[in-house]
């Protein structure tokens, strides 16, 4: 157990609504580049969560998204072993405004579960060094934010690199340091800038990466938001009182009516602004403290380059690969085998079911066959063949017109929810382990090359109460297969 100090009255706001086009095919709308755990196995949002949770005062931990990935969201969560025990609180915003509307909401949310509140947001989609030096660089921030500052956290650059924002650091801030890490005030907030720049920046020393990380009280937030659109001194900012004042009301309901047609209509009518638009540039209260940790924003497929070590021609190969004769590419296969030959400078990323082929200098383009695919209509951009739940799993091996056929891993001591089906027949086939099926109020014990046939209406749950892990095969029959096909009579979830 750890004996962490936590800090008085933090909250964490966890940003976790954006669907990660550019890690396509890896990243889903359902399932999203924060799900994925092949850095270090454990998933980007988890490791967001765990590393906030020990200072972070009981119960403050917020995860905001948007309406349609919360369950998703939710489950993987509630399945992820590093996090038994922790609540966490879900929100879902009512409809996307970008990051001034969303963490203004939340401000106004935490404002009204602690008036003392201070709130550390962070994106859930980062790779962010953890352990003592981040948690003594959120003790300084978290001190500046308590005298009503806006603090950012900045990184230290190690390149010259074009596709981050920079700030200027000024003056050290006294009273605002331990022995290593000191507050800056801020000078300039600068937008991508061209190579040129970026090397200037780097050999100044006086200029870090905008890392996206914002520490302050959460009225401070409200508060600079209602300044900076007094003085309208950009066209970015000229809407921030509204986007504060229309906050306060929406965050001042229960959560569960965010999503009310009304809250959606006035929230929709925000103007779409990042938060360093809508305050951060134009505020006088912003300091930013430097953070000497490693990170990376996981941007785009060529991330993929820290997964595994590079071959003596420059390839990272990762899975069941067989490559002759390539140089300086990226080859990642989850199952199937992928050969390659002669490849230079190229991404190859193989699920089961997509593949992308890409030039490495493109990377940043892959959200442009994300968006050919959604003109027409592909399912493969809003989920993948396998979904966490929080009582295990399952894996779509086939679909066809009128039928599909599913495996279902359920984790010991678990069960699935008693639900009904309006629109589906379902077939359960145990190959591993034993399994408890109920049909409506009858409950049958069904072991490994045995089944069960749940009738279309039928009141039904599947339940693992063994110690090993539970595998069904499911063949569902019907006119529609689609997964809000469920009415939940009882859930361990509260779904």
């Amino acid at each position: 157990m750890s004996t962490t100090q936590r800090i008085p009255h933090l909250h964490a706001v966890v940003l976790a609504g954006g669907s990660g086009t550019r890690f396509w095919p890896l990243s889903r709308e359902l399932a999203p580049k924060q799900f994925v755990k092949i850095f270090g196995g454990v998933s980007l949002i988890t490791r967001a969560v765990m590393r906030v949770s020990e200072l972070t005062s009981e119960a403050g931990i917020h995860v905001l998204t948007n309406e349609r990935l919360l369950d998703e969201l939710r489950n993987h969560l509630k399945s992820q072993p590093e996090l038994d025990g922790l609540t966490v609180d879900y929100l879902a915003e009512p409809t996307p405004r970008n990051t001034a509307a969303a963490i203004a909401l939340a401000a106004a949310y935490v404002a009204g579960l602690d008036p003392e509140a201070l709130m550390v947001v962070l994106p859930s989609d980062h790779i962010l060094e953890d352990g003592g030096r981040w948690n003594r660089t959120l003790r300084v921030a978290t001190k500046l934010a308590a005298d009503g500052r806006l603090v950012t956290l900045g990184l230290a650059p190690s390149r010259p690199e074009t596709g981050y924002g920079y700030i200027r650091m000024g003056a050290p801030i006294e009273g605002h340091a331990d022995s290593e890490i000191a507050g800056h005030e801020v000078l300039e907030f600068v937008e991508k800038p061209d190579l040129a720049s970026a090397q200037r920046f780097l050999a100044s020393g006086k200029y870090l990466w905008n890392s996206g990380m914002l520490v302050a009280r959460a009225d401070s937030i409200l508060r600079e938001l209602e300044l900076a659109g007094q003085r309208a001194a950009t066209a970015e900012s000229a809407d921030s009182a509204r986007i504060a004042q229309t906050a306060q009301v929406i965050g001042s309901m229960h959560p569960g009516q965010w999503t009310s047609d009304a809250a959606r209509e006035s929230f929709a009518a925000l103007p779409s602004v990042p938060f360093d638009k809508a305050a951060l540039e134009v505020s006088d209260a912003v300091a930013v403290v430097p953070a000497d940790l490693d990170w990376s924003d996981v941007g785009s497929l060529l991330a993929l380059e820290d997964v595994a070590e590079h071959d003596s021609r420059g390839n990272m190969l990762t899975g069941h690969t067989v490559d002759i004769d390539s140089h300086d590419s990226i080859v990642y296969t989850e199952n199937r085998l992928v050969a390659t030959l002669g490849l230079k400078d190229t991404i190859v990323v193989d699920t089961a079911d997509a593949t992308l082929v890409a030039a490495k200098d493109r990377a940043q383009d892959v959200r442009l066959v994300v968006e050919a695919l959604r003109a027409l209509g592909s399912p493969e951009i809003v989920e993948s063949r396998s979904s966490l739940r929080p009582w295990g799993s399952w894996t779509l091996l086939v679909k066809g017109p009128g039928f599909q056929v599913k495996t279902i891993d359920v984790l010991p001591d678990h069960r699935l929810s008693l639900q009904s089906h309006a629109h589906r027949s379902e077939h359960w086939i145990v190959v591993e382990g034993t399994a408890l099926v109920t049909i409506d109020g009858s409950t049958f014990t069904v072991t490994a090359n045995e089944s069960k046939y749940i009738p279309l209406g039928a009141v039904h749950r599947l339940e693992n109460a063994g110690d090993s892990e539970l595998r069904v095969v499911e063949v569902a029959v019907g006119d529609y297969l689609g997964e809000d096909d469920i009415v939940r009579y009882e859930d361990d979830w509260a779904r």
